[in-house]
């Protein structure tokens, strides 16, 4: 793993995870992460930043299908 993942847990929320180890499970109800940071870089992409070694992935957002 060489990059920040986040997918949805299954019980509601989100879950990231960095290849240095750091991992955080974001409720369904919380707004805000406290070990990353998530931030759109323009209107296409955003990064996703860990807080705790600083390695960041940008991605592109995905529009569902209708």
């Amino acid at each position: 793993m060489s990059e920040i993942d986040m997918y949805p847990d299954p019980r509601g929320g989100w879950i990231m995870t960095c290849p240095c180890g750091a991992t955080e499970i974001r409720g369904r109800k919380s707004q805000h992460w406290t070990a990353f940071d998530l931030r759109w870089v323009d209107k296409q992409y955003y990064r996703l930043t860990c807080l705790a070694c600083g390695h960041f992935t940008d991605r592109r957002a995905q529009q569902q299908a209708m």
